[in-house]
């Protein structure tokens, strides 16, 4: 049998940082896709693949929409990020 940790574990995790608006818009202009994993993974992962599909599709002319599809996810993730820390704390 395991002897007992020394410290409570039924403490609630500390809220996590807000995002920096700023600093989320110039990683997704620019990385594009791979910037936007800072302002959101499950974005970055979308449009990651939306990139490989849509650049092997147009010959890479579709990659600049994406670009810019990138950028306004980033501020838009990132703006809710700061919006909900600011309601929790």
């Amino acid at each position: 049998m395991a002897a007992p940790l020394p410290f409570p574990t039924d403490h609630a995790d500390p809220p996590a940082a807000p995002k920096s608006v700023g600093t989320a818009m110039l990683l997704a202009a620019l990385f594009g896709p791979f910037g936007l994993f800072y302002a959101s993974v499950g974005g970055g992962l979308f449009t990651l693949f939306l990139g490989i599909v849509v650049g092997l599709f147009t010959v890479g002319l579709g990659l600049v929409p994406l670009w810019l599809l990138c950028i306004g996810w980033a501020y838009a993730a990132a703006s809710e990020s700061r919006k909900n820390a600011l309601a929790q704390g």
